[in-house]
């Protein structure tokens, strides 16, 4: 049987690789001709965030799993309206003081959809403070892409950007990823946040296929660039 210290020396030596990452990583690199119609993943935009009126659920494009994807099907038809989300109202009634801080408690967190592990840590926390810092942050700075500093930065905080996917006919759906800050910047009026474009839908890129850059056409993107996947962050190695 293998001591502490073994398994910490194994798995330094052999790093726990990021499959999705990795996928991307490889997929980024091949042919066109062999990976069928794909955007480059994590290119970063900006947008008006009252722009963004719609949201699918998390499992409904999965954060990595579906990044750079030109995906078909009926996704989007299964969009729903932003505001009415429960979580959006949770966040909207504490913004406006009709709900206050002692009442974010534990059950009213997952009376609202919030997952059980979220609730519990936010419960912890003091989902009062938790928001009233996270209101002030954004907006006194506004939201930033968080690619931090290389040397210190964690890299799940690298990716970790607000997500949104194009619909069929180019409406602009949110990935529940990044949602404080995407509900707190329209909250505060904010006037523009950076975005990571996840998933586009089939027909609306097959409509703009003879253009070289469609999402960068977009009337309501502004191109900031793209967010290269590092070796180090496939090969787990970056600090945690």
């Amino acid at each position: 049987m293998l001591g502490v210290a073994t398994r910490t020396v194994i798995a330094l030596r052999f790093p726990v690789i990021d499959r999705n990452l990795l996928r991307l990583k490889v997929r980024d690199a091949l042919p066109r001709s062999v990976t069928g119609p794909t955007l480059p993943p994590f290119p970063i935009c900006r947008v008006d965030p009252d722009a963004i009126e719609r949201y699918v659920e998390y499992a409904v494009l999965k954060k990595y799993r579906c990044a750079g994807r030109v995906k078909d099907g009926s996704w989007d038809l299964r969009a729903k309206p932003l505001a009415e989300s429960p979580k959006y109202r949770l966040l909207r009634g504490y913004h406006e003081g009709e709900i206050d801080a002692a009442e974010l408690t534990y059950e009213r967190l997952r009376e609202h959809g919030y997952p059980e592990r979220e609730a519990e840590f936010y419960a912890d926390y003091g989902y009062g403070a938790y928001l009233d810092e996270l209101f002030e942050s954004i907006r006194e700075r506004g939201v930033e892409p968080a690619v931090g500093d290389g040397g210190t930065e964690r890299t799940h905080d690298r990716y970790d950007q607000v997500a949104i996917n194009v619909d069929r006919d180019g409406a602009l759906v949110f990935n529940s990823c990044g949602f404080h800050r995407l509900v707190i910047a329209q909250l505060v009026g904010l006037e523009a946040i950076p975005v990571r474009i996840n998933a586009v839908h089939e027909r609306w890129w097959r409509a703009r296929s003879e253009s070289p850059t469609p999402v960068d056409d977009h009337p309501e993107l502004t191109a900031v660039g793209r967010l290269p996947i590092r070796w180090r962050d496939v090969l787990g190695v970056a600090r945690d």
